[in-house]
């Protein structure tokens, strides 16, 4: 039913704890997992007037900074199973939906945050996922993450 789950992660302490619910729908159904990250820098790099050589720098700093936790985390958390990796920039929402429609995903699995004035009700990431997600979306609550 689910081949293809994706496990977008901010690569917050969160992502343990919503790790298990991957691996279950995982499991249960022989999915390939693909664990993303998605970096928003370039909005950074344009408020505060830094030049574009500078921000290609940083970018690809932070990209492979990124890149090296989330091989990290996979590698000790789904070793041995179908797992493929990618680390994006973009717009979170943004770079989830593409990323879900080119890769022909099946499930979202994700949690929100309960932090910062944009994100009351559901977050705005996972709100965003929710309303535009071309497959069903699985939200982990922080209440159970929290546990």
């Amino acid at each position: 039913m689910f081949q293809k789950i994706l496990f977008p992660t901010d690569l917050t302490e969160d992502k343990d704890r919503i790790l298990p619910f991957v691996t279950k729908m995982a499991d249960r159904f022989d999915s390939e997992i693909h664990c993303i990250h998605s970096l928003q820098t370039s909005s950074y790099y344009g408020i505060t007037g830094s030049g574009t050589a500078h921000m290609a720098e940083s970018e690809i700093s932070a990209v492979s900074e990124a890149e090296k936790t989330l091989k990290k985390f996979v590698s000790a958390n789904l070793n041995g199973r179908n797992i493929q990796i990618a680390v994006l920039t973009g717009k979170p929402g943004n770079t989830i939906i593409a990323y879900a429609r080119e890769n022909n995903i099946e499930l979202i699995i994700m949690g929100h945050s309960t932090t910062g004035i944009d994100r009351i009700a559901l977050g705005s990431v996972a709100e965003y996922v929710v309303k535009h997600s071309p497959t069903p979306v699985l939200i982990i609550s922080p209440a159970v993450l929290q546990t």
